[in-house]
């Protein structure tokens, strides 16, 4: 190969300005190139602009993510091209809004992901899902609807009242009350963490509440259930004490009109029965005897329609039966002996 001072200096001239300027228009168009940085590109419609203009920042959370291309308009609202780096993902709800970065007007697209799908590459941010900047003009036009719906003659008046009422207050009241303000203010702001944890725990209650509804109601059906069952009851329950009142107006009257009669009949009842506690004893002697004279009465009248008695006990004594013995022919004693007088 020739070496470079021996070539055509013409050429090699032409040859290196356009590579001098491909150079140029590669490093221009950087981020533009597909193998260098990625990007993804969608769209937002907004009521209007509000100083949104193409190179401001567009934010996730905060982070600078992209740039705004175009800004431009689009029937009745405001198209905004932006795009964003391929490795952050918008949810399929996700939402715009135009925020003030700075006081001297300067400002930025913040984006907020929602959504469980995922916004296709090219996809649109509805104006519906989209806010502007609080504008100078908007608050003229909502000071003007407030303005036109006010009794001024009536805010005039309150407005007299008030200034006369904070006239006759002294300084040190004022003071006292703002003080005691501050206090409050204090106070729930050291117990902050006290109160996240009443409410959180009012919270856990509703849920438990909430998730119990069920038998809480059935709960309710049953009381009122019961209650209907007491009142079908309190008929029952009346008509009972009213017959137990009359039963005790009928005693006490018959107490009344027999006291004498009733007196000596307890008296009697009192003697009768220490009468019979004196003879208890004779009176247990009785019923065993009549319980084995009952025993003896049936024996002697259980074989048939008869008594069975033994009268030879009871006409020949003792002592002539035991002399003449269980056999008198056999023993050859006498059995006819003479009685003892």
């Amino acid at each position: 190969m020739k070496p470079l001072k021996d070539r055509n200096q013409v050429t090699i001239g032409v040859v290196g300005t356009v590579i001098a300027a491909m150079v140029v228009l590669l490093a221009l168009n950087l981020d533009n190139l597909p193998l260098i940085n990625s990007n993804n590109d969608y769209h937002a419609q907004f009521e209007n602009a509000a100083g949104l203009q193409a190179g401001d920042d567009v934010r996730v959370l905060g982070v600078p993510v992209g740039q705004v291309d175009s800004v431009q308009v689009e029937g009745g609202h405001v198209r905004v091209d932006f795009h964003i780096e391929d490795d952050v993902t918008l949810g399929s709800a996700s939402r715009a809004s135009i925020e003030i970065a700075t006081v001297l007007g300067n400002v930025y697209l913040q984006i907020e992901s929602a959504g469980a799908g995922t916004l296709a590459e090219g996809g649109t941010i509805p104006a519906g899902r989209t806010v502007v900047p609080y504008s100078l003009v908007t608050a003229l036009q909502s000071f003007a609807s407030f303005g036109n719906g006010t009794n001024t003659a009536q805010l005039s008046r309150s407005l007299r009242t008030l200034a006369d009422t904070v006239g006759t207050i002294e300084p040190s009241d004022a003071k006292a009350a703002l003080q005691g303000i501050t206090n409050i203010a204090t106070t729930f702001a050291a117990k902050q963490g006290q109160i996240t944890e009443l409410l959180n725990a009012a919270n856990s209650i509703v849920g438990t509440l909430n998730q119990n509804s069920g038998a809480l109601v059935e709960l309710v059906i049953q009381g009122d259930s019961f209650l209907k069952l007491v009142l079908k009851r309190r008929a029952i329950i009346s008509a009972l004490l009213r017959d137990t009142s009359a039963l005790g107006q009928q005693l006490q009257l018959l107490i009344e009109r027999n006291g004498a009669h009733l007196g000596s009949l307890l008296s009697n009842l009192r003697t009768v029965t220490g009468l019979l506690a004196k003879d208890r004893a004779q009176l247990q002697r009785a019923v065993q005897v009549l319980g084995q004279f009952s025993q003896n009465l049936a024996n002697a009248t259980g074989s048939g329609p008869w008594l069975d008695l033994f009268p030879v006990t009871g006409i020949n004594p003792d002592n002539q039966i035991k002399a003449c013995g269980t056999n008198p022919s056999s023993s050859g004693r006498p059995c006819l002996t003479t009685l003892p007088a």
